[in-house]
């Protein structure tokens, strides 16, 4: 379990500075970031302290805008991830028909240029599904259980 404690000084200071309609983006960043250091499956509680006292209603209105800012944050992430998977498979497909090419192709420079692009658009699939896919599964994780995160208030 992950304990995020929150010192609010007031309830405008977890609103964004042009709109009450999204949360503060330094409050959340410092929310993602306070999930640093612990796995991405961990479950979340945020504890928020105050000099003020807020209302049921105000209480229930800062939970709704951390869980749904961290639901719209998911659903963009997972959007990227779907395009970035399209595009490496038609990457990875153009590598394979490349060095299906080269087959056919008689001329050595473009010969060797093909089949270099070809391994490489291989190469950079694979590593960018190895590497980055894992940090961006990461990422998506904690914006997922971040949205589903108990708030408590001291």
């Amino acid at each position: 379990m992950i304990h995020i404690r929150l010192n609010l000084d007031s309830l405008e200071s977890i609103y964004h500075p042009f709109s009450k309609n999204t949360l503060n983006p330094m409050l959340a960043s410092f929310i993602y970031e306070e999930c640093f250091g612990y796995k991405a499956n961990n479950n979340i509680k945020i504890l928020i302290s105050s000099n003020q006292k807020f209302t049921e209603e105000e209480k229930n209105e800062i939970k709704k805008l951390i869980h749904n800012n961290f639901r719209i944050e998911l659903k963009e992430e997972k959007v990227k991830n779907k395009i970035s998977t399209y595009f490496r498979t038609i990457i990875f497909i153009i590598g394979i028909v490349l060095l299906f090419l080269i087959y056919y192709i008689k001329i050595e420079v473009l010969h060797e240029f093909l089949l270099v692009l070809g391994w490489l658009a291989i190469w950079e699939t694979v590593a960018d599904l190895l590497f980055e896919e894992t940090k961006e599964r990461g990422k998506r994780k904690r914006y997922q259980k971040i949205s589903q995160s108990k708030i408590i208030f001291e």
